[in-house]
């Protein structure tokens, strides 16, 4: 008998369907719950990618406005990267902010997380849209300065608004402050650790503002509110050397009146009224030392490198003009080529009427060099530096804006920490507020450090032949520190090998020898880089008429503040004066001719005070050619000293960069390229470099970290990546 398979019948069709059935709903059920898993998973994948990019392209712009904002150049504009920023966190916030990341909140444990972040969110919306707007909104009104043609004034109305923003600003912040106080502690450590970073971030930036408020409180008066102000801009010309950088060759006058800023004509001071008195007693005392053109000639008033000194001086001479007697003068402003290669750099190229083209690489070499070769009669180069300076102002204020701004804060900053841009206000305070903001180093009032922990000496340079040689004069600057102090350098038969002259003693009896600390001994080595055959072939205006190629050099050495120089030792100069000016001990010397390819030294001992705590830095008058600029020593020293003296005494040279390095780094650092000079160069005791010292302990005892622990890791080029994941 055959045997037919059950399930091949009608009855056993039904039956295989009744046990199956419940299995198929199961599978059924399963199915479903993993494609509503998969679904929620998508949804919520899909939203935390978008979150992600999001939150990078935040991180991104909000870098990249920092680096912007603050000079320290940015991959894109000020106004770019504040668009970017502003759509990335609107965008972050609606997508935490959608009813999915809702129902997570009330239905996981998650709950104090998201309300964090959207607390977060929510407080970056409120600065974005408010103080943060404010703020762009003054940039976008800030935008496209005109002074074409006739044109020659600047509306800066919209900075009068400074205060109200920088009120609401303060008002906002602590109002974010106070609701991320109170969110409910999160169950990821990380979140926890984002919320407290952003609190402190907040009180950070807040303390920020406060050293931002003076000069925001002060910029309507700055501006000429209620009273028009005066203002002076010396131009400086290094092809003809003096002490506080160059030969004031042209001013012009700018006058601010309610917001109104006009920028008059660049004027040579060769036609100034010739002054006989002396303006006040520190002309007097000036004079011992400098002679009494120090206050007659605006050509040199740059003898003294005392820029403060400078500065009066030359609004006094300038108020004694026809016309001027009863103007406002608030602040005397000088700058070089330098300066002005740095704005171009920040604007673009400019075309001269002439046809000229110059730009960030081309306008120091024109003005100290080409100029001369290209119009060699006085009368035409004249008119055209007095032209060439007010088409290029014109460019820069024409091309102010938030693409741009970046460059042109970096080129404040980097020109007036190493003495191509300078800054004197009448009012002390409108100037500590400019300084106090950082754009504008506190080495821009041409002061040497007054810190005794930070000692600077001088070395400056004065040409004394009418000529244009100083583009092919050639310095190096080394300084090496004495191993044993029972064994002064002063005392010794030689301080150079370059030098046949024993050291001759120039220390003052008014000096307490038990009050010095450190000796340090200081070489500078001057070169006259000219040929026979270009002494013969170039203008008698560049060369000179007297002597035609040779530099009549007269240097001027200050000792730092509460130091002393205690010997000189040079082969080829004469010592014309050893006296206090201004607090400090001051040496003339006037050198012989240094003839085309010569070269002559100097070398002096120098004792800093026992409160000293860096190395001595030594600051020189810059010197610009064409292998660069020369400003010193930029806090570098030669140190032979046994291992065991050194970890005694030179422990604290280490905060200044590691200036205690071998003899062949002793000056290199002293030279950059032009328009690139090192913001260390001029100021060994500034700079943003030394913060970075900062420890933990000071986070540990001070729950914000302190504000100098922020600026510390706001250090040029800002990475906001770096901070936030550190």
């Amino acid at each position: 008998m055959s045997t037919t398979p059950r399930h091949s019948t009608p009855k056993g069709h039904r039956s295989l369907r009744k046990k199956s059935m419940p299995k198929r709903v199961a599978l059924s059920v399963v199915m479903v719950f993993l494609g509503f898993i998969l679904a929620v998973a998508g949804v919520y994948g899909v939203s935390a990618l978008k979150m992600y990019h999001e939150a990078n392209r935040m991180m991104t712009a909000a870098e990249n406005l920092a680096n912007a904002a603050l000079g320290c150049g940015g991959k894109s504009s000020i106004s770019d990267s504040s668009k970017e920023l502003v759509d990335s966190t609107r965008n972050l916030r609606d997508e935490l902010d959608t009813p999915k990341w809702t129902f997570v909140r009330d239905h996981t444990s998650y709950g104090n997380d998201i309300t964090a972040a959207r607390t977060m969110l929510d407080s970056m919306g409120t600065l974005v849209n408010g103080p943060f707007s404010d703020l762009m909104n003054l940039s976008d009104r800030l935008s496209g300065f005109s002074m074409d043609g006739d044109n020659k004034t600047v509306d800066a109305t919209a900075l009068m608004d400074m205060p109200k923003i920088f009120a609401k600003a303060h008002k906002d912040i602590a109002s974010e402050v106070k609701n991320l106080q109170s969110v409910p502690t999160p169950k990821i450590g990380k979140v926890a650790q984002a919320v407290s970073m952003e609190t402190t971030a907040l009180q950070s930036v807040d303390k920020i503002l406060n050293e931002y408020q003076d000069m925001a409180d002060t910029m309507p008066e700055l501006l000429g509110e209620g009273q028009a102000r005066t203002y002076l801009v010396l131009v400086y010309n290094p092809a003809e050397i003096r002490s506080a950088g160059g030969m004031v060759g042209t001013v012009a006058e700018v006058t601010a009146d309610n917001g109104k800023v006009t920028i008059g004509d660049f004027n040579s001071t060769i036609d100034y009224d010739h002054n006989v008195e002396a303006f006040d007693e520190a002309n007097k005392q000036e004079a011992r030392m400098f002679g009494t053109q120090i206050y007659a000639y605006a050509q040199m008033t740059t003898q003294n490198p005392d820029y403060t000194r400078v500065a009066v001086t030359n609004m006094n001479l300038w108020k004694k003009q026809k016309g001027n007697a009863n103007k406002n003068v608030a602040g005397v402003i000088a700058i070089d080529p330098v300066f002005l290669q740095s704005m171009l750099g920040a604007t673009g190229s400019v075309k001269l009427s002439g046809g000229k083209t110059l730009d960030g690489t081309s306008t120091v070499k024109f003005f100290l060099k080409d100029l001369y070769l290209e119009h060699p009669k006085f009368e035409e180069q004249n008119k055209y530096v007095n032209d060439a300076s007010k088409q290029i102002m014109s460019h820069v204020f024409s091309n102010i804006n938030t693409s741009t701004a970046s460059g042109m804060l970096k080129a404040v900053r980097d020109t007036s920490s190493n003495g191509h841009f300078k800054l004197w206000m009448k009012d002390n305070a409108e100037q500590k507020a400019l300084v106090q903001t950082g754009i504008i180093n506190e080495a821009a009032s041409g002061k040497l450090s007054e810190d005794k922990t930070t000692p600077e000496s001088g070395v400056w340079l004065n040409e004394y032949q009418a000529s244009k040689l100083s583009w092919y004069l050639k310095t190096t600057t080394t300084v090496k520190k004495t191993c044993d102090l029972n064994n002064l350098a002063s005392n010794s038969d030689r301080l150079s090998d370059k030098l046949k002259s024993s050291p001759v003693a120039t220390g003052s009896d008014e000096i307490d020898d038990s009050t010095m600390g450190d000796e340090y001994t200081v070489t500078f080595t001057m070169k006259n880089t000219l040929t026979d055959a270009q002494v013969k072939s170039l203008p008698k205006f560049v060369t000179g008429s007297k002597i035609p190629g040779g530099m009549e050099l007269k240097m001027y050495l200050t000792a730092p503040y509460g130091g002393e120089i205690t010997s000189v030792a040079v082969d080829d100069a004469d010592m014309q004066g050893n006296m206090t000016i201004d607090n400090r001990q001051m040496i003339g010397l006037r050198f012989n001719t240094l003839e085309a390819g010569e070269e002559n030294t100097v070398s002096y001992t120098v004792r800093v005070p026992r409160e000293s705590k860096k190395a001595l830095n030594v600051v020189t008058t810059p010197v610009i050619n064409d292998d660069g600029i020369s400003t010193g020593s930029g806090g570098k020293v030669e140190n032979t000293c046994a291992a065991s003296n050194q970890s005694q005494s030179s422990g604290s040279e280490s905060q200044q960069g590691g200036s205690a390095s071998s003899s062949s780094s002793a000056s290199a650092g002293s030279e950059t390229s032009s328009g690139k000079s090192s913001s260390s160069a001029s100021s060994g005791a500034s700079g943003s470099g030394t913060a970075s010292n900062s420890t933990s302990n000071t986070a540990a005892d001070d729950p914000l970290g302190s504000i100098n622990d922020l600026k510390s890791r706001l250090t040029c080029p800002i990475d906001i990546k770096s901070i936030a994941l550190g």
